[in-house]
């Protein structure tokens, strides 16, 4: 155990009793590896989850999170960060959401409320431990301030992949290799989501045509909340810019701007234009979307190979560094001139996204 949670560990277990089976899943690799651009949770974790069910090498996080949306369309929240992860699948989340995602995927599951687990610990902590000793780790959905020693900038999924003194105890797997004890104690704030049967075998094309047709709704999804997807983020992050809401010095910079740095780079500026040309390739039925992906390449760099992340590293309004200089940022966004800039950016890119939107609708139809 990691000796940050043995304190946890030590004042929970006094309240414990009764089976000491404990266990832990075979398969130990890392969950959300930034190192290689896995920066988003419920597209890593469901892989994981494929991985432990026998599933083949695809699809991999590239083709779920194209699926999830969460590499289709950018998101902005107006209001301060709560912790949920900036993404599609962290403003959706919940049993719609998880449900699209298995659907497509050709698998059932079941979706267990903290409030039904609460409720019931004796009904559905040996379900957990029936998955575990499957060596199937459990979805997990919450909120890393509902998790004690949870630390991150942001967090929404992580994953079951153990269980001790019977399985009163679980073995959340929040990131990289590190697992945190959390007792079951009927207050947790966690949903449990376990996968059932495979009900349809699903072919990766099949995967690339319904991503490639859900990529207009992801990219024009409604403001929730002050939540934005799509082009409307970046109109309505130009214009906090504008209106000075990151001059702030009480406002954490990196959590509520960096982080959409994050979110835009990760997604290569929105469009996984890769499913378009795999499509070609696999299939001659599919020749014209070859032509459709470079069209959506050409207006989001350009023309000239600079992408959006680019033009606002070189106005010191980027994440350079790994989010180190948000000292630049900040001055930039103290400077009326500069940051108007930086908005104009901004919103030139959210036509570029709009012109995406009616591409794919005229050639997709």
């Amino acid at each position: 155990m990691e000796p940050i949670h043995r304190l946890y560990y030590t004042l929970s277990i006094k309240y414990i009793k009764g089976d000491i089976k404990m266990k832990r899943i075979t398969n130990n690799r890392e969950l959300c590896d930034g190192g290689k651009g896995h920066n988003y949770g419920l597209p890593d974790c469901v892989k994981f989850i494929l991985e432990c069910a026998g599933h083949s090498d695809k699809p991999d996080f590239w083709d779920i999170a194209a699926i999830s949306g969460d590499t289709v369309a950018q998101v902005y929240d107006k209001n301060p960060t709560t912790g949920c992860e900036y993404c599609v699948s962290g403003y959706l989340a919940g049993p719609e959401h998880i449900g699209y995602i298995f659907g497509t995927l050709g698998y059932g599951h079941e979706y267990v409320t903290a409030a039904q687990l609460n409720a019931d610990n004796e009904k559905y902590i040996p379900k957990i431990v029936e998955m575990i000793d499957r060596d199937i780790p459990v979805l997990v959905k919450t909120n890393l301030n509902d998790i004690p020693y949870w630390n991150s900038d942001v967090g929404t999924y992580c994953l079951i992949v153990g269980y001790d003194h019977g399985g009163q105890i679980v073995k959340l797997l929040v990131g990289y290799n590190e697992t945190i004890d959390i007792v079951l104690t009927g207050d947790n704030k966690i949903d449990l989501i376990l996968i059932g049967k495979k009900q349809r075998e699903v072919t990766l094309e099949e995967l690339y045509v319904t991503a490639a047709y859900k990529m207009v709704h992801w990219l024009t999804l409604p403001e929730r909340g002050g939540k934005y997807f799509g082009a409307a983020p970046y109109r309505a992050w130009a214009d906090d810019i504008e209106n000075g809401r990151f001059e702030d010095e009480n406002l954490p910079l990196w959590e509520n701007y960096g982080g959409y740095i994050c979110n835009l780079a990760t997604n290569g500026g929105g469009v996984p234009t890769f499913i378009f040309n795999k499509l070609a390739n696999m299939n001659s039925s599919f020749s014209q979307f070859a032509l459709l992906g470079e069209k959506i390449f050409g207006l989001l760099e350009n023309g000239n190979g600079c992408f959006i992340w680019n033009t606002l590293e070189k106005m010191d309004a980027g994440m350079a560094e790994g989010g180190s200089n948000m000292h630049k940022v900040r001055a930039t966004m103290r400077d009326k001139e500069k940051r108007s800039k930086v908005a104009a950016v901004l919103r030139d890119y959210a036509e570029r996204i709009d012109q995406v939107v009616e591409i794919i609708k005229t050639d997709l139809r």
